[in-house]
């Protein structure tokens, strides 16, 4: 009724929860199920957030589509999820200056450890199952991340070349918002470059695929801002 694109479940503990540990699973897989057959019947799908092989295998039996975070994922988990073609929505959660600051000591911070400890081992995991990847919006419950958003892709090239993570927030990002059909609030093309696309583009100062790491700071760098169509930041020097 409110419009959404697609449901997330939680399918598992979180770091930044107060009550529930990372190794915990949640909702039956009947329960899933039916969150899936609901979603269908409006024409897109389900993604759930998960930790734990036992809660992303799970879902995956489900039937969802997606699968967020991951971090303490195993092999056979990755390689069932590369088998089923299902969508793996990982961030490169560090514990770094865009951890979130819990206090040394409380439950919180152990578990924020715990998950950011396995974050190398899955983008490990990913790359050797060639799983499907896309580079999700690097979401917290600190709003400071939101103006972080190019530092956090840059952290990915621990693991990728800059065109691959390019692509991973460009086009493969368009073709998972495309599985939700019907619902999906991007009519147009996204993703690509072309006649009838939504022209939402950006202009670099500079070659981000010799040099990602221009994307951390677009205040300087991002030159010409395009959203359908529409300039929203515009630097060039006009002619004469």
């Amino acid at each position: 009724m409110q419009g959404v694109s697609q449901i997330k479940l939680r399918a598992g503990g979180g770091f930044a929860s107060n009550n529930d540990s990372l190794d915990v699973t949640q909702y039956s897989e009947e329960e899933i199920h039916d969150a899936v057959g609901a979603a269908e019947d409006w024409g897109t799908y389900v993604t759930v957030h998960a930790y734990t092989p036992r809660a992303i295998e799970r879902a995956i039996a489900a039937g969802v589509k997606c699968i967020h975070h991951s971090q303490l994922a195993d092999e056979p988990t990755a390689r069932l999820m590369a088998e089923k073609g299902i969508w793996w929505s990982l961030q490169p959660f560090l514990d770094d200056e865009d951890a979130v600051p819990f206090p040394e000591g409380s439950a919180n911070r152990q578990k924020q450890l715990q998950m950011t400890s396995g974050t190398e081992n899955v983008y490990k995991l990913a790359i050797n199952a060639r799983s499907k990847l896309h580079g999700e919006r690097m979401h917290s419950l600190r709003a400071r991340l939101t103006v972080r958003q190019g530092k956090q892709l840059a952290k990915m090239m621990r693991w990728y070349t800059p065109a691959q993570v390019l692509k991973m927030a460009t086009a493969d990002n368009a073709e998972l918002l495309a599985m939700s059909g019907p619902r999906n609030p991007y009519p147009g093309k996204p993703g690509v470059v072309g006649e009838g696309a939504l022209a939402d583009l950006l202009l670099v100062d500079g070659d981000p695929l010799a040099n990602l790491r221009l994307i951390e700071d677009p205040d300087k760098n991002f030159v010409v801002i395009m959203k359908d169509g529409k300039l929203y930041k515009n630097l060039l020097p006009r002619e004469a």
